[in-house]
């Protein structure tokens, strides 16, 4: 906006104002807001998971609803301010898939640690069309954990940093390009191209196309997906294998290979951890000061109940909290991990005894790593979502709404405190944690 000039920025508004640098305008806290004087106040989300909630708490401060502005994704964004392309093989150099294979594929992820994790099975079957295919993925903040879950696969060429801008400029200089959230989105394919040089992975191509007609669902709005996970369920999919419904693929597995880096191995023993388990509070936004609006959060004080129960019965077992370098330290634990490096972590996760979670990146990547987890399940679907050999705990009174509404995070209820998350009590989890430990002894 300062490059075009379309207008003047006064500031940005965040609840992590205090967390940023200095910036060429000034950053706000959103109780601030009312002291500026200014014509519009645009959200400046992608999709409209935060935007409700964000305006509505601006209307409660008085703020009028017609000065508040929220566009949501466009076809076509300008790229005055392109990503950044991260060099993952090590040549220094900064070129693209279609710069260096005849046949090149880019897929565009939503921004996680599970995300990636998730959609590897995908990966590797879309591998198998075009072994000779070198595939870049661009997701927002792609080189935290993109590198790390896919560098051992040999048709990954880069991860790319990525909002969406870059990905719309460079998709068509692609041989195929696709959107993959829980539908997969084709938007760029050359078949005169693909046809010549790998007709299989044209082939797949067009059965994506034509079962997307069919199949009549997009990937926005977010309710979308609601249809797409009651149809999985009923098909006895989950968040692996979904993308059967292209037919496309045959996916059946819920286990993907991760790459260890064993230069981080001797740092791991140099910790001497002994017998530990490990535990998370907080996950995506959960863990970035915004947990009061993640309905799939589990309390901080029922994380905190629960460790002080498990340091009671377990005294010997170290208890580690690890997470986001912005995650908030739990009382009750013996170590905090914040912050540290994937490759560590993947470690620490590996010779835990148990880790504890709700759904998300690290319960993802533990469970990969072989690690049992303790897994508290509230609007994430249990079916689609939970792997059958770790301890999952669902609420009977309610659970499963992920997607029902657009604004995934909230509360489908409209509770300040979602009833499947705050009925799973700490004396209920440490009661499944003890069986566990039980069996394990006999």
């Amino acid at each position: 906006m300062m490059l075009t000039k379309y207008a003047t920025v006064l500031g940005f508004v965040d609840r992590a104002w205090d967390k940023y640098p200095q910036m060429v305008v000034p950053i706000y806290s959103p109780e601030q807001v009312r002291s500026i004087s200014f014509d519009y106040i645009v959200l400046a989300f992608k999709m409209g998971n935060f935007a409700l909630d964000v305006q509505q708490m601006l209307v409660r401060q008085g703020i009028p609803d017609e000065k508040i502005v929220f566009q949501g994704a466009r076809k076509k964004p300008m790229p005055v301010l392109a990503g950044n392309s991260v060099d993952t093989t090590g040549d220094g150099g900064l070129s693209y898939a279609f710069d260096e294979a005849p046949v090149s594929i880019a897929l565009k992820y939503g921004p996680g640690l599970g995300d990636a994790i998730i959609k590897k099975q995908l990966f590797m079957e879309i591998a198998k069309f075009a072994p000779m295919a070198k595939i870049d993925i661009y997701a927002p903040k792609a080189s935290l954990w993109i590198p790390a879950i896919y560098r051992d696969m040999p048709n990954f060429h880069r991860a790319i940093d990525d909002g969406g801008v870059l990905y719309v400029d460079n998709q068509e200089k692609y041989g195929l390009s696709m959107s993959i959230f829980f539908l997969v989105q084709m938007d760029q394919v050359k078949y005169d191209l693909l046809d010549q040089y790998c007709p299989v992975l044209s082939d797949m191509a067009r059965k994506i196309e034509a079962a997307n007609a069919a199949y009549n669902l997009s990937i926005y709005p977010a309710t979308q997906n609601a249809i797409h996970f009651a149809r999985s369920i009923f098909r006895g999919w989950n968040c692996y294998t979904l993308y059967n419904y292209t037919g496309a693929f045959q996916l059946s597995s819920m286990q993907v290979p991760i790459p260890l880096d064993v230069r981080q191995r001797e740092r791991w023993q140099q910790m001497h951890l002994g017998d530990y388990v490990t535990i998370n509070y907080g996950n995506g936004a959960s863990s970035k000061g915004q947990k009061q609006i993640v309905s799939k959060q589990w309390p901080k004080e029922y994380f905190e109940r629960l460790a002080e129960l498990l340091k009671q019965a377990y005294p010997h077992i170290e208890l580690v909290q690890l997470g986001d370098k912005s995650a908030d330290n739990l009382d009750h634990v013996d170590r905090y991990i914040l912050g540290e490096n994937l490759e560590l972590v993947k470690y620490i996760l590996k010779g835990s005894l148990l880790h504890i979670d709700i759904e998300g990146g690290l319960m993802h990547l533990a469970t990969q790593m072989g690690t049992k987890c303790v897994c508290i399940l509230g609007p994430t679907q249990k079916e689609l979502f939970a792997y059958p050999q770790n301890i999952n705990i669902v609420s009977e009174k309610c659970h499963g709404c992920y997607c029902l509404y657009d604004n995934t995070y909230q509360c489908a209820r409209g509770l300040e405190k979602p009833e499947c998350m705050y009925d799973l009590t700490p004396d209920k989890v440490m009661n499944k944690i003890q069986q566990y430990f039980k069996e394990q002894t006999k």
